[in-house]
């Protein structure tokens, strides 16, 4: 019994001296410079620290090593980091967007439409939500869920690894250091750029980015009591006046003159400084590939300092061997955030969001095209107006009343088109119409993935000018100033996973449509009546390839249909220049065809990396005067290559194809989402 006595009051001295010791030993601080992409290389560097077995008692950082370490120090290891910023959408997440499958049809069709939109509060007395192109909205969702377990208003003192970051106060220019309150708010705060994201408000101080003040806030930790730095920084080397050639660069040269604030001072103070060679990127480059590319730099930069790293753990006191245990990850923050839209919910305030959206093509060139909604906070009304401007001109106003989930709509739209009509590749003759059309229904009826819309349309159809071949007249073709009333129904399901190259889901849209020039006949007898459907599905063969099979087709049936309302096809896009226009293979412009008409394409779709598209396509079609002899009708056909870079503007590229009703290689080169 004596000796077991003794034994235990030996574990228990031994256990004692190496806490006794742990408490003792020096602190150790691991600094974050700000940097934004950049900063993925302190993914890399923390990746080797802990592979060196180095305990960190003290970490700070500015702007995106805010970002990184604050969830370093909320249990996040360098692996889960390097796991977590590899599958974000970091254009979703620099954007104030919803995620698009989450949204309504309405909203998914606009964002595959506008490249810039803003949302304004209107008689709010705190306006920095509009002091920025960005609000942050999807950021902020994100740093909420990451730091899940320590959302509330804490002393970061508390935190597994106690933490704190910069930020600077523009009220007086001041650096302000964040030792408490909510983590997520703090990382926010130090990590907004001025006039790219909107400032963050506390008490009296407004928030932004804190590199312009301390962007290696070395000095922090030594005040926090650490006794030994690590420091990684991603600064570049000093731009000449060569390297100044653009407005980008003379904007980044003025922060990263702001951001030299006490850096060498505090690059003075650092024991082990790692400097991440990032030369060839910028704070934007949050592509998959530049991630992998600063995560490694910042690993092999790290791995050069692999002995003083040791050095360290000996002065330290601490065995080679030596690995302090991790620290446990709230379960919360592994679950992915929903981005979900909430725009149905009515806001406190009256609301009001712009949009644009900008192009270029071969055939209409320049056009640009801003939509406003004015939404009521306290009415379920949403007025809307959009202007086109361009080659054809148009202006839309709409207004809709919300009071469940079906929408009751009124619009008015006036077009003014200048219109060329082809003819087996050929410039057949230019039609200027002005139309007007006035649209009363019930629409967005339905789940959020599927809609109906009934609706009753007037149109007006006024052929303002005609320059035509010699061999057509203008009565030939039966042009002539027309009225039409109409009733529509509209069916619209949507699951596809992304407006523009979507890799899986499907979408079907079909619409029946009666013509009436009195609300009942047209010209004496039965209105003609139009159908019109389409169907694409997108089956992936692997990560990079997809399968795209899409059917579609129009048929007219009724007689004396006016030209105006005849099917016509060419071009990549369903009703671009005319509502009944459809796409096909090798075909450029608009050329008109028979009464009935049936197409099918399949498409491969092969992502050669994250915004590298090559679309190889081919189609057939069989168009006819009579339903029942569209087998026996002349089979058309068509093909095309093409190559898209996916910008914020949108889609940047050219097609180059071929059909047998042209007869002659067509190229079209296209920037910008289609509108």
């Amino acid at each position: 019994m004596r000796k077991f006595s003794l034994f235990l009051l030996l574990v228990l001295s031994c256990v004692c001296t190496v806490f006794g010791q742990d408490s003792q030993r020096p602190r150790v601080a691991v600094v974050l410079s700000g940097g934004g992409a950049k900063g993925m290389a302190h993914i890399g560097a923390l990746k080797v620290i802990e592979k060196a077995g180095i305990p960190v008692d003290i970490v700070t950082g500015t702007s995106m090593g805010s970002i990184i370490g604050g969830l370093y120090s909320c249990g996040w290891t360098a692996q889960r980091l390097d796991s977590m910023v590899r599958k974000q959408d970091w254009t979703l997440l620099l954007s104030d967007r919803g995620e698009y499958y989450a949204q309504n049809l309405g909203n998914r069709e606009k964002q595959a439409t506008y490249a810039f939109s803003k949302t304004f509060a209107l008689g709010q007395k705190d306006r920095l939500g509009d002091a920025g192109l960005i609000q942050g909205r999807n950021l902020m969702t994100l740093f909420d869920r990451l730091t899940a377990g320590y959302t509330d208003s804490i002393s970061f003192d508390s935190l597994p690894i106690p933490f704190a970051c910069v930020a600077t106060n523009i009220v007086d220019n001041t650096e302000y250091d964040f030792h408490s309150g909510r983590l997520a708010f703090a990382m926010r705060s130090s990590m907004s750029i001025p006039a790219a994201f909107s400032p963050m408000r506390l008490g009296d101080k407004v928030l932004v980015d804190g590199g312009l003040r301390n962007n290696y806030p070395a000095d922090v930790a030594k005040a926090m009591g650490a006794d030994y730095i690590i420091g990684v920084t991603v600064q570049g080397p000093p731009r000449t006046a060569d390297d100044i050639n653009s407005s980008s660069l003379v904007m980044g040269q003025i922060i990263n003159v702001n951001c030299k604030n006490k850096y060498e001072a505090n690059l003075s103070i650092t024991d082990i400084p790692i400097r991440v060679n990032t030369q060839g990127y910028s704070a934007a480059s949050f592509t998959p590939a530049a991630i992998d590319t600063l995560i490694r730099r910042g690993e092999e930069e790290a791995m050069r300092h692999w002995d003083e790293l040791m050095e360290l753990k000996r002065k330290l006191e601490l065995p080679d061997d030596y690995r302090p245990a991790p620290h446990v990850l709230n379960p919360a923050a592994l679950i992915a955030p929903d981005y979900a839209d909430t725009k149905r919910q009515r806001s406190a305030h009256d609301m009001l969001q712009g949009s644009i959206g900008l192009r270029f093509d071969t055939e209409a060139m320049v056009a640009m095209q801003l939509d406003g909604v004015y939404s009521m906070a306290n009415r379920p009304i949403d007025l809307e107006a959009t202007i086109r401007l361009g080659k054809r001109m148009s202006f839309a106003m709409k207004g809709v009343v919300k009071p469940g989930r079906v929408e009751t709509g009124l619009q008015y739209v006036f077009e003014h088109n200048d219109l060329d009509i082809f003819s087996g590749g050929k410039k057949s003759f230019n039609l200027t119409i002005n139309h007007h059309k006035t649209s009363l229904g019930l629409m967005d009826i339905g789940v959020r993935n599927l809609t109906m819309d009934l609706s009753a349309n007037w149109d007006y159809y006024d052929f303002h000018r005609f320059m035509v071949d010699s061999q057509i007249t203008h009565e030939g073709l039966g042009l002539k100033n027309e009225h039409l009333f109409s009733y529509h129904a509209c069916l619209h399901y949507d699951s596809e996973n992304k407006g523009v190259f979507p890799s899986r889901g499907s979408s079907f849209r079909a619409e029946y449509g009666y013509f009436t020039d009195n609300f009942y006949s047209y010209k004496g007898h039965r209105g003609f009546s139009e159908l019109n459907a389409r169907w694409r599905t997108s089956f992936p063969l692997s990560h990079l390839l997809t399968l795209q099979p899409t059917l579609y087709g129009r048929m007219l049936f009724g007689s004396d249909i006016p030209f105006i309302r005849m099917n016509g096809i060419g071009g990549p896009w369903f009703g671009h220049y005319l509502d009944q226009q459809m796409p096909f293979d090798g075909i450029g412009h608009v050329e008109m065809t028979d009464k009935q008409f049936v197409a099918c394409r399949l498409k491969l779709q092969a992502q050669l990396s994250t915004n590298n598209f090559v679309l190889i396509s081919v189609s057939g079609a069989q168009p006819s005067h009579r339903a029942a002899r569209l087998l026996k009708s002349h089979t058309l056909l068509g093909c095309q290559a093409a190559y898209y870079y996916r910008t914020i503007f949108g889609p940047l590229g050219a097609t180059l194809g071929y059909s047998n009703k042209t007869k002659r290689v067509n190229l079209f080169i296209n920037l910008g989402y289609e509108f």
